[in-house]
């Protein structure tokens, strides 16, 4: 791996909150992909070109990993209106 490209991985996990949720986020999103089949797949034609692709989907911010709890939790942290 060039050292741009380290250094590209290194801003996305520091970007995501680290290595292993940033490779979480790629699994995931992959698997997605697969999922849905070819005609919703980006037009790639490897491996290393889908996982670029997800890449830059982190870096542009379309796509985030949403951690089981972390919904409910956010909707129990915030303040509700109250009229005193």
């Amino acid at each position: 791996m060039a050292a741009s490209e380290e250094d590209r991985i290194e801003y996305l996990s520091k970007m995501v909150g680290g290595r292993f949720k940033l490779a979480t986020l790629l699994q995931k999103q992959a698997r997605e992909y697969y999922a849905g089949g070819r005609a919703f797949m980006p037009s790639v034609r490897n491996l290393d070109e889908l996982f670029n692709y997800i890449l830059e989907e982190v870096k542009e911010g379309k796509i985030t990993l949403v951690l089981r709890g972390t919904e409910e939790k956010e909707d129990e942290e915030e303040p509700e209106d109250s009229e005193d």
